[in-house]
Parts: structure tokens; C-alpha cells; sequence
């Protein structure tokens, strides 16, 4: 939620553990102060303007100066204001989104995600694409549940909408430098104004941030997870006249960090014996050591380039017309050390990804007469996946990966004795593109039955499209040569280790009717109930990995059925805002990736393999509040309570501990879904002498353990964590300058981010936050 305090702009989900604060006031019946209510929260989630507590709909709208103020920049930091959303980054390739427990993993690269990011009302088609700083941002709507009759890709968990602020007819700019520990350098900037007065404005945004690395390279004495990140934002704004209207959106984003780093956080037996063998010693197991030894480079490198064009029209009936054209391309170019040893085993894994798409939207909405608003549009868009992945093993992999083997011992083998030409020079090239299209038809209409009752329909028909193929080719080996150890198991290591040749071709084409229906009705004019049913959709698609037995190439679509009750209010003279909502979702065929053990004893682990999971059953309820204690304090609180387990899984992956190759999950909690999620925070003014104020925040977010694996093996399990962050500055009150001292991670909490299954069969490796950040922020506006 949002309001406003002067001339600033606040965004909190919401509060009240601390309303008793407010009791006495409320106790002594008194007229509340007008500067102590809060304003009006809007919203555009239904492609108008209209206050939040009207809208059948559960939702977050975080105000992007506000986000700004606080240090959360990037799309990975919205969990800590939206105890509902889960956003694991452990790359640009491999991030997901999840709401409610909901959300899919694009380890695997024909996956699409169950929650939809829009910027600017393009769909981002790779969840990567995402990454770009949140700089010079409107608003953030999160929008929790099942959404696909107001917007043109549907999403089965949920959406995340980003605005960024339009071009203004009236000058003004702002920057921002800010400076921390581990050499952080951040700068912000903007400039906006008229081209051509009252005709043609213009808006110009710009960021660099960069950090030094945070993870030691014991290896070579090296610091790992740096960032290095620019972007660059470039609108018009042309108004010819009150009728018509359009914005250019030009969009620059470049990466370059060594950042594709995992700490490990368990080895398997087998791992272990293979390294004892060649006698490499391992690290100690502690992922917040932050240590590791890796010989190869880490380095991930994206471009994203994209245009958007938005026209609007209001006819003479007085509908407007709204057309959305985008465009974008996005590149993913990544090396990283396969085994993250010192070893040269599978030395280096080369990945690149071109993504290219198209969408077009055609939109019309109107609201007739007092009773009937309504949405209607048509969607198309086209997306194209070229992808490139290449597998290079060193010297040591044929010791290293017979090293555990029994054979070896009883035969009296030495890693001397293994020539590491078997698999020395050896390269696997994965090769493979996606082409897809989408084309939806979608419309919702609200009828107000009377001034307290809505009822609002929803329908969509959706028709899908996909095409890709996936090969794997091998080469570089040597001639066995002809010692023991090449002729007895050569063959067989290089089939289990390399695989031959391999080639795929598939195709999937499926349609879809979905569709919601909401009621709502205002018990008073500070209370709103509503009710709503509504199905999502997310296509299927095709397994873009080399699959092995008892996986499809191909995968279903993921289907969701989702009833929710909600409650919203404002009390205490409009002092305090809470939100209250209960749902329960049914999943059909959830798409999952599986981490399996190997078939046998020879063959290597299965990984980032695509299936659909029989039935989840999400249920929760979520608690927003927003509370102004007094003129000077502001308390939020959002707590999430998600009970997510499958219904109906009984051929799931076991535990790498296991003996088993199948096991029965039914019954037990989805991976990636917390069972508890809270964040809360105070913000504080005094006004001093001379137009000064004094400000200051705490901010506080929690969230249980969950595993972040299906398989749950051993070192996948996340635990519960919290962070605190804290700011303290002197500002002029009309905010034409401020100076922040601030601590991000302020106890220094040891957490995971993300887990990655690595090697070998359970073996994991972990992604920590980021340690205790201490620095300053200077900004100024005009």
C-alpha cells in the first residue's frame, strides 16, 4: 500500500503489531487530525485508476521513491516487502519467482514462470530479464493469485507489474550517489521536461552500480561475487491533443560480474571417496565462510535491449483504445567452473542464450454508465530461444570420477595408473532452440448491481504454440590407449560420463479457457469484503535437456484453480489500513524440476529434468496493515501464513541419501515455499530549525525454513532467517537534499539464497545473501 506524508511518497505493506500505539487517541474519541490520516492508495491493476480497497483483488502496490528511499533496488529485494513473493536469484538464467509457494524454477530453459513480470506492460518472457535496477520507478503492483482476464500473457501464481514515471511537461531531475563497505559505488540520475511545450516531453534515466567481490578464491587469492551493472532509459512523451497520446520507451541493461558462485554445502559419499582418491583436500562444509576453491572463471554477462511503444486513443464514445508494441532482446553469455574445485574435472561450462521477442497488445476499456465498467483485449507474442552450452573436461576428470569405484581398489589402481586421456580434451556441446507463440483473447467486465455490490466476470481463450529441438554432440577424445585401466572400463566411462550422440525434435500445441469471477461489496465505506474464483493457465512445453528414462520430452500444462475471501479497512479516522485474505488454490500437473540419483552405479545423476507433479493444494491466509501512529511515526507489518504440500505424488525423486529411485511426497510441503513470511518496519520525522528534518527507518522481514530442492537432499534445506536494515538522515523538509548513514543486514545474519544441485548425486551448493553492509546515501531533487 501507499500514501503520502507533505510531499512525499510512501510505500508499506502494511501494520499492526504496533496499533496499540494509537489506542489512547482512539479511546478518547477524538476528532482525528487531518495530518494524521492516510491518503488514498490507487492503483491501476484493472488498466484504470481506482482505490486499492475496492479491488477484488489481493494485492501489494509499493511506491517506487519509496522503495528508492529504503535501498531496494532490484526485483529480488520486493520479498522484503511482499511476505507472499519468494524471488531466488542465483544467475540471470536460473531466477524464479514464486507466490504463495507457487513458482517455477527456469534451471531448465523450456520452463516458463507461474509468475508473470511486466515492465511497462511488456512481458518479460526470460525471468532474468527482470534484473535490471528498479530505478526511477512509479509503482510496483504485486497482484497474488491466479491473473489472465485483465492482462495479455497469462500467469498461474500470480503478476508483478513495474511503471516507470512518464516524461513531465514540468522540469525536474534528481540524483543519487551512494557509497559502502566492500567498495560499493552507486549513482543514479534523471532528467525530465518538455521538448516541445505541452506537445513533446522527455525523460532521460541512468545507473551504474558496482561492488567488489564478496567471496574468496582461495585458489588464486581472487574476490568473486562483484557486481558491475549500468543501465540506461530513454521516453517521449508526445500529446498532440487531450484525445491522443504516445510513449517511446528505449532500454539499455549491461552485466558484467564474476557472480555465478556457489559455496558448498554438502558433499556426497561418493564425491567424497573420489576426491580422497586423487587426494584432494576439500573445503570445510560453511557456506557463510564465504570461501572457495575454483581454477576456472565465473562470469556472467547480459545485455538487454528493448523498445516499447504506447498509444492511447479515447474515442468519441468515450472508450479508450490502448495499443502496447514491444520489443526486446536479451543475452546471457556465462562461464563457470563445472566441477567448483580446484581440480580440472569438468573444467569449464560455457553457457550462451539469445532471447528475442515480439508482443503486441490491443486493449479497449470504458466505463459506459455507473454501472458497467469493462476490459477487452487481444494478445500476441512471439519468442524465440537459441541457446548454446558447451562442457570442456580437464586432466583430472577420468581419476576423479573412478575414483570411488570398487574395482579400482581391489585392482590395486593408483590415479597414476588412469590415463587422463579418456576424458582429457573431451568436449559436450548442447545445442537447441524454442520458438513460441502465444495468442490470447481476454476481456472482464464489472456490472455495480448496486452502489455496495459488484460482480465482476472474467474470460480468456488462450492458444499456444512451441517448437525447439536439443542436441548433444561429443568430441575431442583420444584413441583408448592400450593400458588395464582403458581397455577394461574406458568405454564404459566415457558413455556414462559424455553420452553419445543425441538429437530431439519437438512440438506442442494446446488451447485454453480460463476465467474469474469476483464479487465485492462495501459493507461500510471503510470496509470492503470480496469474494473470487478464478482458473489459471500456464502452458506446457518441451524439456530443453537431454532427458533420461521415466521423463518426458515434453511436459503438460500447469492449471490452477483458486478460490479466495478478503477483507479491507480503514479505521481510526482513516488512521489505519488492514488487509485480510484466505485462499485455497488446486494445482494440476505442477511443473517441478527434478534432481534424480543415477539409474546405477555407473551412470551420472539426472539433472534439471522437467515433470508435472499430479496435485499441489496451496492454502494460506495473508495480513496487511499500514498504521500512522502520530504525525512523526509510521508502523507496517505484512505476515503470510502458506500450508503448500502435494496431494498427489507418489513416483517423486528421493532424497540422493536414499536407496530408493522413487518415493511418495504426498502429503509434504511444496520446496521454495516458506511456511511463515512477515516484514514490518517504523518510519520516524522530527521536524528541526531552518526547513531541517530528521528521518529515520528500521526495516525487518522474516522467513522460515523450506527446502529449495524437490528432492530435499541433504545441504538443499534453506533455514529460517531474518534481516534488519537501518537508515538515519538530515534532510531538508521540501526534499531538495538529503544525507543518509545506513546498514543493510545490520546483525550480519548468516542466510541462503538459493540452492544448486552441482557435481555429483547430492552434491549441493548454495548461494549466501549478502553479509552486513555499512554506507552513505546523498541525494538531491529539482
Amino acid at each position: 500500500m501507499s500514501f503520502a506524508h507533505g510531499s512525499a511518497r510512501y510505500s508499506r505493506p502494511l501494520c499492526w503489531l504496533l496499533a496499540l500505539a494509537a489506542a489512547p487517541a482512539a479511546a478518547e474519541g477524538a476528532e482525528p487530525d487531518a495530518a494524521l490520516t492516510l491518503d488514498e492508495v490507487t492503483v491501476n491493476a484493472r488498466h484504470r485508476e481506482e482505490p486499492a480497497r475496492t479491488v477484488p483483488i489481493a494485492l501489494n502496490a509499493l511506491d517506487g521513491e519509496a522503495l528508492s528511499e529504503a535501498g531496494l533496488f532490484r526485483t529480488e529485494d520486493l520479498q522484503q516487502r511482499v511476505p507472499s513473493l519468494l524471488v531466488s536469484v542465483p544467475n540471470a538464467r536460473y531466477t524464479s519467482y514464486g507466490i504463495r509457494g507457487l513458482g517455477s524454477s527456469t534451471y531448465n530453459d523450456g520452463i516458463d514462470g507461474s509468475v508473470g513480470v511486466f515492465l511497462d506492460g511488456v512481458y518479460l518472457g526470460r525471468q532474468g530479464m527482470s534484473l535490471s535496477d528498479l530505478v526511477d520507478i512509479e509503482r510496483v503492483e504485486v497482484l497474488r493469485g491466479p491473473q489472465g482476464t485483465l492482462y495479455g500473457k497469462n500467469t498461474s501464481a500470480g503478476t508483478v507489474n513495474i511503471s516507470s514515471r512518464m516524461p513531465t511537461f514540468a522540469p525536474e531531475g534528481s540524483g543519487e550517489v551512494s557509497l559502502g563497505q566492500d567498495g560499493l559505488r552507486q549513482y543514479r540520475g534523471t532528467l525530465s521536461g518538455p521538448l516541445v511545450d505541452g506537445v513533446l516531453a522527455g525523460r532521460l534515466t541512468a545507473y551504474d552500480a558496482e561492488r567488489d567481490g564478496i567471496v574468496d578464491n582461495l585458489y588464486d587469492g581472487s574476490e568473486l561475487r562483484e557486481q558491475n551493472r549500468q543501465g540506461l532509459r530513454g521516453q517521449l512523451l508526445w500529446t498532440p491533443s487531450e484525445a491522443f497520446s504516445a510513449r517511446l520507451i528505449g532500454e539499455y541493461a549491461w552485466q558484467d560480474e564474476q557472480t555465478n558462485v556457489f559455496t558448498a554445502s554438502n558433499f556426497s559419499q561418493a564425491t567424497r571417496e573420489r576426491a580422497a582418491f586423487v587426494g584432494y583436500r576439500q573445503l570445510p562444509i560453511d557456506p557463510y565462510a564465504r570461501r572457495v576453491q575454483q581454477d576456472q572463471p565465473n562470469t556472467i554477462k547480459t545485455l538487454q535491449t528493448g523498445v516499447t511503444l504506447e498509444l492511447n486513443r479515447i474515442l468519441d464514445s468515450g472508450a479508450t483504445l490502448t495499443s502496447v508494441t514491444g520489443y526486446r532482446d536479451w543475452t546471457y553469455d556465462a562461464d563457470q567452473d563445472g566441477d567448483g574445485t580446484a581440480l580440472s574435472i569438468a573444467e569449464n561450462v560455457a553457457v550462451q542464450l539469445d532471447h528475442h521477442q515480439f508482443s503486441q497488445e490491443l486493449r479497449l476499456a470504458d466505463s459506459p454508465n455507473e454501472h458497467l465498467d469493462y476490459v477487452v483485449g487481444l494478445y500476441y507474442l512471439r519468442q524465440q530461444l537459441n541457446r548454446e552450452v558447451g562442457v570442456r573436461f580437464g586432466d583430472d576428470a577420468a581419476a576423479f570420477f573412478l575414483g570411488d569405484r570398487p574395482e579400482i581398489d581391489l585392482l590395486g589402481i593408483t590415479p597414476g595408473m588412469i590415463p587422463p586421456s579418456l576424458l582429457e580434451g573431451a568436449h559436450q556441446a548442447f545445442d537447441g532452440e524454442q520458438r513460441t507463440d502465444s495468442r490470447a483473447a481476454f476481456g472482464q467486465v464489472t456490472w455495480h448491481a448496486t452502489e455496495r455490490l459488484s460482480i465482476t466476470p472474467g474470460l480468456r481463450y488462450t492458444r499456444e504454440r512451441k517448437q525447439g529441438w536439443l542436441s548433444r554432440s561429443v568430441s575431442g577424445l583420444a584413441p583408448l590407449g592400450p593400458d588395464l585401466v582403458s581397455q577394461i572400463g574406458g568405454a564404459l566411462l566415457r558413455d556414462t560420463t559424455l553420452g553419445g550422440e543425441y538429437y530431439r525434435r519437438d512440438s506442442i500445441e494446446e488451447s485454453n479457457l480460463s476465467g474469474q469471477l469476483a464479487l465485492g461489496y462495501e459493507f461500510r465505506d471503510d470496509l470492503f469484503g470480496y469474494a473470487s474464483w478464478s482458473r489459471g493457465y500456464k502452458a506446457g512445453g518441451i524439456n530443453l535437456d537431454v532427458v533420461g528414462p521415466n521423463v518426458e520430452p515434453t511436459f503438460d500444462a500447469e492449471r490452477v484453480t483458486s478460490i479466495e475471501v478478503g477483507l479491507k479497512s480503514t479505521l481510526w479516522g482513516d488512521r489505519l489500513m488492514l488487509d485480510l485474505a484466505l485462499y485455497q488454490a488446486d494445482v494440476d500437473d505442477y511443473q517441478a524440476l527434478t534432481n534424480r540419483a543415477p539409474v546405477n552405479e555407473y551412470a551420472p545423476p539426472i539433472r534439471d529434468n522437467l515433470i508435472n507433479v499430479g496435485k499441489v493444494r496451496l492454502r494460506g491466509i495473508e495480513l496487511d496493515g499500514l498504521l500512522r501512529a502520530s504525525e512523526r511515526v509510521d508502523l507496517r507489518l505484512g505476515v503470510a501464513w502458506s500450508d503448500a504440500r502435494y496431494r498427489d505424488f507418489d513416483n517423486a525423486p528421493c532424497s540422493p541419501e536414499s536407496a530408493q529411485w522413487s518415493c511418495d511426497l504426498s502429503g509434504e510441503r511444496l520446496f521454495n515455499a516458506p511456511e511463515w513470511s512477515a516484514t514490518a518496519g517504523v518510519d520516524y520525522r522530527h521536524p528541526l530549525e531552518h526547513g531541517l528534518e530528521l528521518f529515520g527507518a528500521v526495516d525487518h522481514s522474516l522467513r522460515t525454513g523450506y527446502y529449495g530442492s524437490l528432492e530435499g537432499g541433504a545441504g538443499s534445506y534453506q533455514p529460517t532467517y531474518t534481516l534488519t536494515n537501518l537508515r538515519l538522515g538530515l534532510r531538508q523538509a521540501d526534499r531538495r537534499w538529503e544525507a543518509e548513514l545506513w546498514a543493510r543486514n545490520l546483525f550480519d545474519e548468516g542466510y541462503i539464497t538459493a540452492v544448486y544441485a552441482q557435481l555429483g548425486a547430492g552434491d549441493y551448493g548454495v548461494l549466501t545473501g549478502d553479509p552486513r553492509s555499512v554506507g552513505m546515501t546523498l541525494r538531491t531533487r529539482w
